[in-house]
């Protein structure tokens, strides 16, 4: 059967709220996985809606600790913590995480055991030892499900504030299943992954902490005055280690804290803009061998590397079937800026416009 984009009468607030009533027929228990972010804590709020429309007296939230988060963000979690209603669960366990310094990703663990940490943890925060973990374990995105769920009975649904707009990723994920297309397997049988906000657009975010008087974290204020990106992510991650100098400003205490235990990042903040990218792609761009060139240059850990060639071996079988859509400068454009980690989608077209009038400009 042909599937048919349509609009239908109703808005997303109240469909989210559908699909959250939705997911607490299907499972046992619900856990919403908080950030602090604009886009957990809309959907917080809202299942503290549907959880009272239920005669439920409180939501389980589920907060992971990344150790290198400004003190804004950890004051706003702490907030909410504290709350009668809210029964959170704040993780700070050892996690493998990654850092960007000028065009090298590589990896890091946070809360690593083997280093001093940026911060204490929170007294409150559950730990390896209360989980009953060995002192050596170390856990992955993937492998958090499974500690998430492991507190509840039964199924249990682990709820994100998860967009389709956010990214062509997140987009794709969205619309693979023809129903319940919100409701995604996970790493662990016990849980599934569940997104009531995916087809939610920024603005709605924001029209409904208007509409409900909820107040925000104040670190966006912050940031839409510099005219970064609204995101509560830790400094390090490729989309966030651009912006580095308007930590010094805005987290100046935070900023020292990070400089002292990773002072390469000081790199990265002096020398990003002096990147010499026409130079980069004018010598790996050529060819694909150029680009796994580049991987090899800039990737010192086996398991970083190993990822990395998968992600270009994908790539390249994509390109032969569309080699149009991927052209090899936007490829290595990826790699550079870490955004080979998701998917690495066809160039738009009107990108690749873009890109060729710039070039052209370029030459002339």
């Amino acid at each position: 059967m042909t599937r048919v984009k349509r609009h239908i009468d109703a808005n997303v607030v109240d469909e989210a709220r559908r699909r959250i009533h939705h997911i607490y027929d299907l499972v046992d228990n619900v856990v919403v996985a908080f950030s602090g972010g604009k886009d957990s804590l809309a959907l917080l709020h809202l299942t503290w809606e549907v959880a009272q429309e239920r005669g439920l007296t409180a939501v389980n939230v589920a907060f992971r600790d990344e150790e290198v988060i400004p003190d804004t963000v950890l004051s706003f979690v702490d907030t909410y913590r504290q709350l009668p209603w809210v029964n959170m669960t704040w993780y700070a366990v050892p996690l493998i995480s990654s850092k960007y310094v000028l065009g090298k990703t590589s990896r890091y663990i946070q809360w690593d055991p083997n280093r001093e940490h940026v911060r204490p943890k929170p007294a409150w925060a559950t730990t390896l030892d209360d989980l009953g973990y060995p002192p050596d374990t170390v856990f992955s995105q993937l492998t958090m499900d499974s500690v998430l769920a492991a507190p509840y009975k039964g199924k249990v649904a682990i709820m994100t504030g998860v967009r389709a707009s956010e990214s062509l990723m997140r987009w794709q994920s969205s619309v693979v299943k023809l129903n319940e297309n919100y409701i995604c397997a996970s790493s662990t049988p016990k849980a599934s992954l569940c997104k009531p906000l995916f087809d939610w657009q920024e603005n709605d975010v924001l029209r409904f902490f208007y509409d409900n008087a909820i107040r925000y974290c104040p670190i966006y204020d912050a940031q839409a005055w510099a005219g970064n990106a609204l995101r509560v992510a830790t400094p390090l991650i490729p989309e966030s280690a651009k912006a580095l100098h308007y930590l010094r400003a805005t987290e100046p205490v935070f900023y020292d804290q990070v400089m002292e235990i990773f002072p390469e990042m000081a790199l990265q903040e002096r020398y990003h803009a002096e990147i010499d990218r026409a130079g980069i792609l004018a010598r790996y761009a050529e060819s694909w061998d150029g680009i796994e060139q580049w991987i090899t240059d800039h990737f010192d850990e086996a398991a970083e590397l190993a990822n990395a060639m998968k992600a270009l071996a994908r790539v390249k079988v994509a390109a032969r079937r569309a080699p149009d859509s991927f052209p090899l400068p936007y490829v290595l454009k990826q790699f550079t800026s870490g955004a080979y980690k998701r998917r690495i989608l066809p160039q738009a077209f009107a990108d690749q416009t873009k890109s060729d009038q710039a070039q052209r400009g370029t030459r002339g």
